[in-house]
């Protein structure tokens, strides 16, 4: 493929040249959710794949329990629905827009065949899927493995390298508003242990809670809590 041109967005999408990108979106559908609305479940069948133009989704899972857990949070030129897509399974788990969510919708055979003429773009998805499956084995460590407090400190890190911005005196603003319930969901701790933690936290001046926002006051200090 050509060069990448300036104003290419991030993600899959980025790794494809202008004209690929275009001759990709025109096989799609462009579909618009709300907060909360599910985009696919676990177990529907993986008829399209996603490319997020807008807003943020969330990746989850629930076991039979009931408890359920987040694997991923994903926004702008990110892929979503790719394994069902190239295995031609059933969906893995649940997607849910966690606001306002722009997409394109692409069919399965429009993918494929994209794909079949775009070997590069075929080895960047490849890459996009191993770059999940390697964040998703080493959430379920962090879960099994890691105390509380580290989980807790691991999970702000995560969301801060993809939805941080960076604030005077090196602090960073996580710019998507998570509650403390989802910021639970997503490193495995009960609602009361994220808050306990998150207080510490900010006692000790390591974070600061701006409203619904977290802002990673000491990022330095966080990540030698968070064992990076």
């Amino acid at each position: 493929m050509g060069g990448q041109d300036d104003a290419a967005p991030g993600g899959w999408l980025g790794l494809l040249d202008r004209a690929a990108r275009e001759a990709l979106l025109s096989r799609g559908t462009r579909r618009r959710y709300g907060a909360g609305e599910a985009i696919f479940l676990r177990g529907d069948p993986g008829r399209a794949l996603y490319l997020i133009e807008e807003g943020r989704v969330e990746v989850s899972v629930t076991a039979l329990g009931g408890r359920r857990s987040v694997l991923a949070h994903m926004g702008p030129g990110e892929v979503l629905g790719e394994i069902a897509v190239l295995d031609n399974l059933d969906r893995s788990a649940d997607a849910t827009a966690a606001g306002a969510v722009t997409l394109v919708s692409l069919p399965r055979a429009e993918v494929m065949s994209f794909l079949a003429q775009n070997p590069e773009a075929m080895m960047g998805l490849i890459a996009e899927l191993c770059a999940k499956a390697r964040n998703a084995s080493e959430m379920f460590e962090d879960q099994t493995q890691v105390a509380a407090r580290t989980r807790l400190a691991r999970c702000l890190m995560r969301i801060a390298d993809k939805w941080g911005r960076p604030e005077a005196g090196g602090a960073v603003r996580i710019t998507e508003p998570l509650s403390q319930s989802d910021l639970g969901e997503f490193s495995g701790l009960a609602r009361e242990n994220v808050n306990r933690h998150l207080r510490a936290l900010a006692d000790e001046g390591l974070v600061r809670l701006d409203g619904g926002v977290v802002v990673i006051a000491d990022p330095e200090a966080l990540a030698e809590v968070a064992e990076l």
